[in-house]
């Protein structure tokens, strides 16, 4: 099979996998805003948005460095311990800290909090078996493992809807025990593994940039729910941010398959800069085209499709999806930007620009939120968006294009 119709194999089945799992999360998530009303469903948005900032410790950069170190090992980076141990030691010592630190800080729902930490534990070791079978070139069969995890997740979440009253700690055991239904099937055999206590310093330094890299990029994706809970005081307009902000992350969700594809034929081709550039190139068009045409679609049906998909209560939901939706110009280039920079071995650059526009984002939800309200913070989304595609594109050039 020629490598054309080897990427466009691998790409049908990233797609057929997103749509799928798109299509169950989002009727799920319509399902929870409708089951729940716009003030639950705030609750549960906070509890998830949390405990997803949290996730990002559990990972520890270990699912990048496993999809880079499997697709093209970097000399020099040896370890002893298998790098999957090492991970799931990783994860599963950061999980107890987190426990234990939700035992200590007076917080509510405790108990929905501790699921939410247990199912991003076992988020994490789906991570690192999607990481490895990519690494590998794997895409289909990493495509279908992802199609069995979100089935299992769903059915679960799907049974906690239908007892009496579900809140938050009823959905997140739900997503607990559907995620540990998937980590039992065949293809996470090799993730069935003991997690190792020790783990070497050497891999830390190389996971510290992924780490803040995924830091503060979850940061600036999420720190918009956890403001306008604090400074807007109002839960219903959490929600219906909450629902408007779900077209954003089916489109994220779309394209991130195709990025991943990006990524590995990037890194393979890291010693032809020639290659390396016309394949930047056309990977930037067909990302920009693809930002363009999907902004003006959702833009389009957007309002519609919240209508029809949250109901009569989302009204607001349907103007706030207005105000988002551009960030999508900036979006899904960045995606390319980002595993370019990563490509090439300017992590460090890419995390300390991400951390600036965290910062930034941060700075302009605190000052449009109390004049704007919801507005506020989908107005300061563009703007970090545009901001970040500014800083990821000039550290690419300068770094990497101009010198080869």
């Amino acid at each position: 099979m020629s490598a054309a119709k080897r990427f466009a194999s691998a790409l049908a089945g990233q797609w057929g996998a997103t749509l799928y799992n798109a299509v169950l999360s989002t009727l799920l998530s319509f399902a929870l805003g409708r089951f729940l009303g716009p003030e639950a469903f705030g609750g549960y948005s906070y509890i998830l948005t949390i405990a997803s900032l949290f996730a990002i410790l559990q990972d520890g950069g270990f699912s990048t460095l496993i999809f880079r170190e499997t697709a093209h090992p970097t000399q020099g980076l040896e370890h002893k311990i298998p790098l999957m141990r090492q991970a799931l030691g990783h994860a599963a010592l950061v999980t107890l800290a987190g426990a234990l630190l939700v035992l200590a800080l007076p917080l509510r729902d405790k108990q929905a909090m501790y699921l939410a930490l247990a199912y991003y534990a076992l988020f994490s070791a789906g991570n690192y078996v999607s990481a490895e079978l990519k690494g590998h070139g794997l895409f289909e069969r990493e495509a279908l493992w992802r199609m069995c995890v979100r089935t299992l997740t769903c059915t679960g979440v799907a049974l906690a809807l239908c007892l009496p009253s579900p809140g938050p700690t009823a959905i997140f055991a739900g997503w607990l025990a559907g995620q540990a239904a998937a980590l039992a099937l065949p293809q996470a055999a090799h993730a069935r593994v003991l997690p190792a206590l020790r783990i070497e310093p050497s891999l830390y330094r190389s996971c510290g940039s992924f780490l803040l890299i995924s830091a503060a990029t979850t940061i600036y994706f999420k720190s918009d729910i956890i403001l306008l809970t604090q400074l807007g005081g109002d839960q219903a307009a959490v929600g219906q941010y909450a629902a408007a902000y779900r077209l954003i992350e089916a489109a994220v969700l779309f394209c991130t398959p195709l990025t991943h594809l990006f990524f590995r034929k990037l890194r393979v081709g890291l010693n032809q800069p020639a290659q390396f550039r016309r394949s930047l190139r056309i990977m930037l068009a067909v990302m920009c085209a693809l930002a363009v045409s999907g902004t003006a679609l959702a833009m389009w049906l957007g309002p519609w499709i919240i209508h029809m998909a949250f109901g009569e209560r989302y009204a607001h939901a349907q103007t706030l999806c207005l105000w988002l939706l551009p960030s999508l110009l900036f979006i899904l280039p960045n995606g390319v930007l980002t595993q370019a920079l990563v490509a090439v071995g300017r992590e460090g650059y890419y995390a300390r620009v991400t951390i600036a526009t965290a910062l930034a984002n941060v700075a302009l939800n605190v000052a449009l939120i109390p004049f704007l309200g919801a507005e506020g913070s989908a107005l300061a989304t563009v703007c970090t968006e545009a901001v970040l595609t500014a800083g990821l594109a000039a550290g690419l050039w300068l770094g990497y294009l101009k010198r080869t």
